[in-house]
């Protein structure tokens, strides 16, 4: 009878130490896959984030000269696009707050508003001449705007260094979004 009873003891216990280690792997596996979606999901909006980034830098650089040096950027140069924030803008839409999106889309728009006006003086025959002090006016608040979009873009886009020197997690970039 004593023998019946320790090996019921054993088997109770071998029983609760093998469900022990089958939920202490299941939650390390979880761990590790939460880890790796984390992971793979801060790659992806980092990823569209410079994508569309680069769309505004683009468009920015193409603003300056108009406005700063009061000429038409070069025509040998790629069209100015927004192909990436039409291909990209649902992956970085949740992350950014409501301010920061409202700064990405009004620089977007500008993108297009800038080619427009590059492709109007060039129908209208104007490219070769100097931007005039009107056109210079009207496209100063689209360069504004571009800053503004790429600076609501920048925690996304750019490594942010925390007072340590080191890198922010992705964890914290959308906490702090």
């Amino acid at each position: 009878m004593g023998e019946a009873i320790f090996g019921l003891l054993g088997v109770l216990l071998g029983g609760i130490i093998t469900a022990g280690s089958a939920y202490l792997l299941d939650r390390r596996r979880e761990q590790a896959d939460t880890e790796r979606e984390s992971r793979n999901c801060a790659i992806e909006l980092k990823r569209a984030a410079r994508l569309i980034d680069f769309e505004l830098l683009r468009a920015q650089s193409a603003a300056s000269i108009c406005v700063e040096q009061r000429r038409w950027w070069s025509g040998d140069v790629s069209p100015l696009s927004t192909e990436a924030w039409q291909k990209n803008s649902g992956i970085i839409a949740p992350y950014l707050s409501d301010q920061a999106w409202g700064e990405v889309t009004t620089a977007v728009e500008a993108v297009d508003h800038l080619a427009t006006a590059r492709e109007l003086a060039f129908e209208l025959g104007q490219v070769a001449d100097a931007v005039s002090d009107g056109t210079s006016e009207r496209i100063a608040p689209m360069l504004r705007d571009l800053k503004l979009g790429r600076g609501a873009l920048a925690p996304f886009a750019r490594d942010v260094q925390a007072a340590s020197g080191q890198a922010i997690s992705f964890s914290q970039q959308r906490d702090e979004a």
